[in-house]
């Protein structure tokens, strides 16, 4: 399906999920969309995702051990953090992109917007179960990047689509969307 999203992320709660990273990769001959797995959560899972050819590691935990296995690997990481303490701790450790998590449960885009007050330079991707619509927000307060996983999905090919493209405009700042 060419839908224009550049990520795939894979992540370990689906089942079977380094062997579908492994099928991903071998039908897709180069280029976007990047596959990537999550829920890369300790050491174990970071080598099997490295394993299996994920081209970039997401974990919703700041973990030196996961870090180090991605950053030595050369894959992009996107290491998960909340507190300031800990979106800096994750951007020392090598992540080129904070997944600040879970951010509806903490205020969401009010409170993106906190802790981009100081920590403004490390590039942030909102996540945490909001909706397509709640891009506009979080773009604004300083999003670079959505975890959006559920609220893509449609009844349908098309009408996945259609959510793809919607999500993907928002995400850039159409605001025809």
């Amino acid at each position: 399906m060419q839908s224009g999203l550049e990520l795939v992320e894979i992540t370990f709660t689906v089942p079977g999920a380094t062997d579908l990273v492994r099928q991903l990769l071998t039908d897709r001959n180069s280029g976007p969309p990047w596959i990537g797995m999550g829920t890369v959560t300790t050491a174990e899972r970071a080598k099997a995702a490295l394993d299996a050819g994920a081209e970039f590691v997401v974990s919703p935990n700041t973990s030196a051990a996961v870090a180090t296995l991605a950053v030595e690997a050369g894959r992009f990481l996107v290491l998960g953090a909340l507190t300031c303490s800990e979106i800096v701790n994750a951007r020392e450790l090598g992540a080129d992109l904070v997944k600040v998590y879970p951010l509806p449960a903490v205020g969401g885009p009010a409170y993106l917007e906190v802790v981009r007050q100081p920590l403004g330079d490390i590039p942030m991707l909102a996540a945490g179960a909001f909706d397509i619509d709640d891009i506009p927000a979080y773009r604004d307060k300083g999003a670079v990047a959505f975890g959006i996983g559920k609220p893509l999905l449609g009844a349908d090919d098309a009408e996945t689509l259609e959510k793809i493209s919607r999500a993907l405009q928002m995400a850039r700042g159409d605001q025809s969307a």
